[in-house]
């Protein structure tokens, strides 16, 4: 529930001068009022439990010029009937009513329930009355006089209570109303802020004075209640939704992107110079060598084969990419687009060069079957190094996971019967290798660890680094750039060469666990 204190206005509908009576229309339905908290409509039956209330002069809690004597609660509104005291001020009162001059009734309602819709409107379920305020300008313009009556009594004559008669409106038929029984309520101190939708003079409000206000009204003096929030509410409401033309909306320098240069496997292989002036070269291979034997007896033949010596065809292949870009964007960029650019292209061209030479040796690669991921390590290890001699030190894996072969996630997730790490451990003990927590590098079996993101293929390999070189250019990529005066426009591309050779494709052992 929320508890808030509104005063709205509207017009008095009746002042009889006659029998000191002002009858006036004090909440329209379902009409939008400007109140000191914004627009205001109240629901039809919103208002309840009527008690006699003081009718006060301007929201002045020490001017009270009468009392409330009955309330009629109609489809389209309520109105209110009030006694007037015979005091000069009530006098004056009832002849300002009668003549038009103070005609409004605003109306002080502690709201209980209430909901607020897109278009700024507060929409009142449930309120209650607090006071009623014979007011100059009224905020709801549906509400008129019906009835002024007045008379002059006797000095200490006992006022009596009068019937009032209500001015019949198209939505109810004229009926003459009893007076309902006053009912004494005590007054307590406002404990929520009095919120008013009168005009007030403003003009020598100081700090001080302001302060001073505050601090009473937050002791519950009701008239510095009035004044503080009727200040407030005629301060207009600026936020960064009314004024967003006058918000900057920065542009952070960080760009969002995966824009990796690394070439995880070219990096793990032999790499040499490309040879210049060609677009391919021949590598000398053996293909048998001579044989020795032991000589039989003095003077007998000695063995002799004759050695084969072939070569490999290695050929230069050409990667590039490029753009057109206007030298607007170049110059008037920032961060630069045209940095941007060289480095993104620069990150795809390693990409694409190390995805093409591990698929030219993965292709060749020998593929070895064993059941369990660890002894399927150590076979391929033992069977690439009789073919080359070489002790192989990579075990290239995925970043996927992978059912057939080991793999990243595999190695990571690999327990012995008592479910303790067997590779990811943070002190490992007769361990089969040591991968290294919150990070991909690591032994498995004596091998250097290698998890290339560059590559779709699942399996993992073992191999030793010499298997295959890797040729290219020094400073490769190298760009290359060509300004267009016609159109203000400038081409740019990166381009590089490179070969592969592939000098012992069998000691690239492709691994399969067959138990998987």
């Amino acid at each position: 529930m929320t508890d808030l204190k509104l005063s709205f206005s509207a017009d008095v509908t009746a002042a009889d001068v006659g029998r000191r009576t002002i009858v006036g229309r004090i909440v329209p339905f379902g009409e939008i009022g400007h109140t000191s908290i914004g627009p205001v409509r109240f629901e039809a039956g919103s208002l309840k439990n009527f008690g006699q209330v003081s009718l006060l002069l301007e929201h002045d809690g020490r001017r009270p010029i009468g009392k409330s004597t009955g309330f009629i609660a109609g489809p389209d509104h309520v109105t209110g009937s009030f006694q007037i005291i015979n005091t000069t001020s009530g006098t004056d009162a009832l002849v300002e009513a009668a003549e038009g001059l103070r005609n409004g009734l605003s109306v002080g309602a502690n709201i209980i329930e209430h909901t607020v819709g897109k278009d700024g409107v507060m929409t009142v379920t449930a309120a209650e009355l607090v006071e009623v305020s014979l007011v100059t300008a009224p905020a709801f313009a549906g509400a008129q006089v019906t009835q002024v009556a007045a008379s002059t009594q006797p000095e200490g004559k006992k006022m009596e209570e009068h019937t009032v008669e209500v001015a019949a409106t198209e939505a109810e038929p004229s009926r003459a109303v009893e007076a309902p029984a006053v009912q004494v309520v005590a007054s307590a101190t406002p404990t929520t802020p009095y919120i008013t939708a009168q005009p007030r003079d403003l003009k020598n409000i100081t700090a001080g004075g302001m302060l001073r206000a505050r601090l009473q009204a937050e002791m519950g003096d009701h008239e510095a209640q009035t004044l503080y929030t009727g200040v407030k509410a005629a301060l207009a409401q600026q936020t960064t939704v009314s004024d967003y033309g006058v918000i900057p909306t920065p542009l952070l320098r960080e760009i969002i992107g995966v824009v990796d240069a690394r070439r995880y496997f070219i990096g793990s292989i032999d790499r040499q110079q490309l040879p210049p002036d060609c677009m391919s070269f021949k590598i000398p291979k053996i293909v048998s060598l001579p044989t020795v034997a032991q000589q039989t007896a003095e003077l007998d033949e000695v063995s002799s084969t004759q050695s084969v010596i072939e070569d490999i065809t290695v050929e230069v292949k050409t990667f590039a990419g490029g753009n057109r870009i206007s030298r607007q964007l170049i110059e008037r960029s920032d961060p630069s687009y045209f940095d941007e650019l060289l480095r993104q292209l620069a990150a795809v061209y390693a990409q694409q060069v190390d995805t093409y030479a591990f698929g030219i040796c993965s292709n060749t690669a020998v593929l070895d079957n064993v059941d369990g991921d660890y002894a399927v390590i150590t076979t391929a290890i033992a069977e690439s190094f009789g073919v080359m001699r070489f002790t192989p030190n990579v075990l290239h894996v995925s970043a996927t996971t992978s059912e057939a072969s080991p793999s990243y996630f595999g190695l990571l997730s690999a327990v012995d019967l008592a479910d303790r790490p067997l590779f990811a451990a943070a002190a490992p003990s007769n361990a089969g290798g040591v991968i290294t927590q919150g990070s991909t590098a690591g032994t498995v079996a004596g091998l250097g660890l290698l998890v290339n993101p560059n590559v779709p293929d699942n399996f993992a390999y073992v191999y030793p680094s010499a298997f295959a070189t890797f040729y290219e250019d020094a400073g490769s990529p190298i760009r290359v750039e060509t300004r267009n005066a016609s159109d203000l426009s400038v081409d740019v591309s990166l381009y590089g060469y490179v070969a592969l050779a592939v000098k012992y494709p069998d000691a690239m052992r492709q691994l399969q666990n067959d138990g998987a």
